[in-house]
């Protein structure tokens, strides 16, 4: 794999031989003021330095733990069956389904007040998650990180994902 030129990788034997590679991590976030993109990237496992990888991404599956994945699957299905039943004509599967179904779901199961408002927050959010997004696309997604944070249950408000003693948006 050439660094400066980039990859495509199609085999999973070549995925396997590039991840470990060090030119193929993510840099760590940078601390960031609370409730902004970078202290959210600051408080999961993608964006961790390799210490902390396992114990965030350990939060992160606990707290994922208690729902069921056949009534996820379940509410996926009618959540889909709905939207393809109210299309007219052509349909756009990305922005109308594969962006807004799986967070509707997981938004409502997880408790957020408005599931729907959870829904624009993270497509906001996800315009800009990747490092180097533009400085408007980050400004908008500070705003929706605050959103998503004020959707959340008071328990999470309160006491976001702390793992491996770390602070969010410590390295």
């Amino acid at each position: 794999m050439d660094p400066r030129t980039g990859c495509t990788l199609t085999r999973y034997a070549d995925v396997r031989a590039a991840l470990p590679a060090p030119a193929c991590r993510v840099p760590p976030a940078r601390p960031g003021t609370a409730y902004t993109l970078d202290w959210l990237r600051g408080l999961v496992s993608r964006f961790s330095a390799p210490e902390n990888h396992p114990a965030r991404r350990s939060a992160g599956l606990a707290a994922l733990a208690p729902l069921d994945p056949g009534e996820l699957r379940a509410e996926a299905v009618r959540r889909t069956t709905d939207a393809l039943d109210r299309a007219d004509g052509r349909f756009d599967v990305p922005s109308a389904l594969a962006r807004r179904v799986p967070v509707g779901v997981l938004a409502a199961r997880l408790g957020l007040a408005d599931p729907v408002a959870a829904v624009e927050a993270v497509a906001t959010i996800a315009a800009a998650y990747q490092p180097g997004a533009d400085a408007a696309a980050v400004r908008r997604a500070d705003g929706a990180v605050a959103v998503l944070v004020a959707l959340a249950p008071p328990a999470r408000r309160t006491n976001p994902i702390r793992c491996c003693g770390c602070r969010p948006g410590s390295r």
